[in-house]
């Protein structure tokens, strides 16, 4: 997919132009899937006869929704329970599959014809399903009344448009917190982190609360963008794609000098190496005591409280030139070929009413999509203050598409990436090559 940003609150026309740059990159970088996906999801017409199979049973319709994180599992049971109280008529089962394996089962489910009713869709993926003829056009529901698209952030919603059709109904929004280990911040006698915190405070914190004699580092600067380096990019006024000029912008000095604050953490060994996260992940130092700050998602909140001895906190992302953190969207979509179209579309218009939104917040898993059913979800923590995670709405930036799907700009990324981070690359010399040779794939 494009290495493409939409702010919150941008203009259609604005995000019009920026998705014609990722349709282009889409093209380049993903032709291959599209056209796989092309040749078995015929003209994406609702009124397809493969999906799912025989799904009638027992006088019920069935329904399938599938996702990847089993976190949510209970939150979308209980939100289809409660579709089900309504429609008794509809049985609706919910799988969860491993992130790692979720879009090869999806890929081959749609070759095969037999793609789940509703599907969870990640915003770099849509462009692949959408144009392939898989998913369904589900502008009708986000114009109608209980799921209108006023209900929730443009930038979801623009996120599943493709060519003015909308192919996913909002489900949620994830962004990135700074997490930090309460009980290591009282043993140095530290104060906790607060939203006013710049990169000064975080490196002068990272700085004292490393202790290589115990083997605890302050800060994980791991090699991610998602959760850690495309933030301070953004922070520092940098970007990864130029919307003007269609090219990638990882050479240029915000970018680099951004680079070069995230990549002193592990000079000064104030952060794991890639070595170290060979054997360790980032989650993995954090809920073992070994590292006292990470920048993490708001959906690690249900796996981190599970960690009966991690006594933790969150705050804002500290402020670079000015705030900023990743905030995007997961939507739901439907199978353009399931049996069942208007059954289908039924729950997925369900799933994005204020009611089902509610139980989600309820649920503590995800931070709904509708505007004003996020308070449940803060509520459902009473041990921190999960407001953080909702006050990124206000500076968020969306993802620039770098995913699995963006096969030759991700295999440029894995070569360099690491050296940098393992600092066998100067970081402006890295970034040069990575911005010339993510290029070059646009000729």
């Amino acid at each position: 997919m494009a290495l493409v940003r939409v702010y919150y609150g941008k203009t259609g026309s604005e995000v019009k132009f920026m998705k014609k740059y990722k349709k282009i990159i889409t093209l380049l970088t993903a032709g291959s899937m599209v056209a796989a996906l092309g040749a078995c999801g015929g003209s994406g017409n609702a009124e397809g006869s493969s999906s799912s199979g025989d799904s009638k049973k027992g006088g019920k319709t069935e329904l399938k929704m599938i996702f990847w994180d089993s976190n949510q599992e209970p939150g979308l049971k209980a939100m289809a329970d409660g579709f089900m109280e309504k429609n008794p008529d509809i049985a609706v089962t919910v799988e969860t599959v491993p992130w790692d394996e979720y879009w090869t089962k999806l890929q081959a489910a749609a070759q095969g014809g037999d793609l789940p009713d509703i599907v969870v869709m990640h915003p770099d993926e849509v462009e692949n399903y959408a144009s392939g003829g898989i998913l369904m056009d589900l502008t009708d529901i986000l114009e109608g009344d209980v799921a209108n698209r006023s209900n929730f952030p443009d930038y979801v919603v623009q996120d599943f448009s493709i060519d003015d059709k909308l192919y996913g109904i909002p489900k949620d929004i994830g962004t990135v917190a700074l997490f930090y280990n309460k009980d290591l911040f009282d043993a140095a006698n530290m104060e906790y982190p607060t939203s006013d915190w710049t990169w000064a405070d975080l490196t002068a914190a990272a700085e004292k609360l490393t202790n290589k004699d115990a083997g605890i580092y302050g800060l994980n600067a791991d090699n991610n963008g998602q959760n850690f380096y495309w933030n301070l990019i953004w922070q520092n006024n940098g970007d990864i794609w130029n919307e003007e000029t269609g090219v990638c912008t990882f050479d240029s000095p915000e970018t680099v000098e951004a680079m070069e604050y995230a990549v002193s953490f592990v000079e000064k060994g104030y952060s794991p190496t890639p070595a170290d996260f060979a054997n360790l992940t980032a989650d993995e130092y954090f809920e073992s005591g070994k590292t006292a700050m990470t920048f993490a998602g708001s959906w690690m909140l249900t796996e981190y409280q599970n960690v009966e001895e991690l006594n933790f906190g969150v705050a804002e992302l500290p402020t670079g030139k000015e705030k900023a953190a990743i905030c995007s969207g997961m939507a739901f979509s439907v199978s353009a070929n399931t049996k069942h179209p208007e059954e289908a579309k039924k729950l997925a218009e369900y799933l994005g009413s204020e009611e089902a939104q509610t139980i989600q917040a309820e649920s503590g898993v995800a931070i709904p999509a509708y505007k004003g059913t996020q308070q449940p979800w803060i509520d459902k923590f009473t041990d921190f203050d999960a407001a953080p995670f909702v006050k990124v709405e206000d500076y968020g930036h969306t993802s620039p598409g770098l995913t699995a799907s963006t096969t030759e700009a991700t295999a440029i990324l894995d070569e360099y990436m690491p050296q940098i981070f393992s600092l066998e690359l100067p970081v402006e010399e890295g970034m040069k090559t990575i911005t010339e040779k993510i290029n070059a794939t646009l000729q």
